[in-house]
């Protein structure tokens, strides 16, 4: 137990240190609600369009649907990691800007603890802010052009602990409890020209704690020798989460291009709290010795969002989202001794996502392809996965930022035996 006690230890220090604070976005639209919400896809389900809800692998750790961990092999852990890397192109009416960025992403481990019960840890970003907006306005009061500029950084981050029961050969329940932590900046400074008028900056600063909680369901059964059909339903309860929102605003002054603060109007610490939606997911599975197909709907009750501080209520209009996904995973021969390429995982999928953003009484969209591969180690049950993501989101339509992008993840797992003692000749 010693051993399973200083492997968590070290564990969580070395994810918490790699994780933590990354900058993982430069979209725009992260200014809204949490940011751009991460859909915790592994490497290998990236490349199958995100579809997650049954993909119960014995060789990955689906943290999407706790009930897959049943799937853990005896005797046996599985370690996982991943780096995101992401290339954007952002168009309005009349500019293009180009962005890219690179994170460390998911880390986690799972072991079956006996043959009914098995568990997960990890650590996953939940929502990224990064976004820097520049323009020019007309103050008519003051009878001044303005200089604003806007800029957000931060994100959430979850930990989370999650067990599943094997109730039946054919059926298992889990559940995982998650604490999400992190805070969201969202800060903005106004330059006048006259300058005779003091600029003005101000600074929001949200910190967010809280514990989460979803429950999952998976059946699987057999259809024969060679064919599997699998279902599966996962749902993520209401949360009521913890915010501590600072305010800091001032006047200031530049000095041979130094900024000098002239005087504070506001420095407010408030509690708050936001409630975070329920979300249901559903999907399905079929496999063969070669093929493996996934399908996967959810729905999240967004319209239930609020921040509320007091009597002030924070909603963003943000709107109910809709995500359908599918995935094709093929496998020439998993089991071939002379040809390697014949034991790599070949995958595509498609993704349609309906966003909780509304702009302009628009419900913007993302959808994507994508493709990825999974590559054996040499004399090791680990893998290497590659997933790719091609897709847009948004639209130029009524002075709006159309966004399209293309995304990495590398992800290693490494598998190995837990518990069992080494004979020696």
């Amino acid at each position: 137990m010693n051993k399973l006690k200083y492997t968590f230890l070290l564990f969580f220090t070395f994810s918490s240190g790699i994780i933590f604070s990354q900058i993982s976005t430069n979209s725009p639209y992260s200014r809204f609600g949490l940011g751009n919400l991460n859909n915790s896809s592994s490497a290998d389900q990236l490349g199958m369009g995100g579809s997650s809800v049954v993909y119960n692998n014995p060789d990955v750790i689906n943290f999407n649907n706790p009930a897959t961990y049943s799937s853990f092999k005896a005797k046996s852990f599985l370690f996982t990691t991943s780096l995101n890397s992401s290339a954007s192109r952002f168009t309005t009416t009349n500019n293009i800007q180009y962005e890219n960025n690179t994170s460390f992403s998911k880390i986690a481990l799972g072991f079956p603890v006996n043959k009914y019960i098995s568990v997960s840890s990890g650590l996953l970003p939940f929502s990224n802010v990064g976004y820097q907006l520049d323009y020019n306005d007309t103050e008519n009061f003051l009878e001044d052009t303005v200089s604003i500029s806007s800029i957000g950084n931060g994100g959430l981050s979850k930990y989370y602990l999650g067990a599943s029961v094997k109730l039946h050969k054919t059926l298992s329940v889990g559940v995982n409890a998650s604490y999400l932590f992190g805070g969201l900046s969202r800060n903005k400074t106004a330059d006048f020209n006259n300058s005779s008028i003091f600029n003005v900056s101000s600074v929001n600063r949200t910190n967010i704690t809280g514990v989460s909680f979803e429950t999952g369901l998976l059946f699987n059964t057999d259809l024969s020798e060679d064919n599997n059909i699998s279902f599966g339903l996962t749902y993520n309860h209401n949360a009521n989460l913890n915010a501590r929102r600072t305010l800091l605003g001032t006047t200031y002054e530049l000095n041979n291009s130094l900024l000098v603060i002239k005087d504070t109007f506001q420095n407010e610490v408030e509690n708050g709290t936001i409630v975070l939606p329920s979300k249901l997911s559903a999907g399905m599975m079929y496999s063969s010795e070669k093929w493996l197909f996934l399908a996967n709907y959810s729905s999240q009750n967004w319209s239930d969002y609020s921040l509320t501080f007091g009597e002030e209520r924070e909603d963003d209009n943000l709107e109910n989202s809709v995500c359908i996904s599918s995935g094709l995973q093929y496998t020439p021969e998993f089991n071939s001794i002379t040809k390697y390429w014949k034991r790599i995982n070949f995958r595509m999928g498609a993704r349609y996502d309906k966003t909780y953003l509304s702009l302009k009484d628009l419900q913007l969209t993302e959808k994507s392809l994508s493709f990825g591969l999974g590559l054996p180690v040499k004399r090791s049950n680990s893998f290497y996965n590659i997933g790719m993501e091609v897709g847009k989101q948004g639209t130029t339509q009524d002075k709006l930022i159309q966004e399209r992008f293309v995304r990495f993840t590398f992800g290693v797992t490494f598998k190995g035996l837990w518990f069992v003692k080494r004979k020696y000749d």
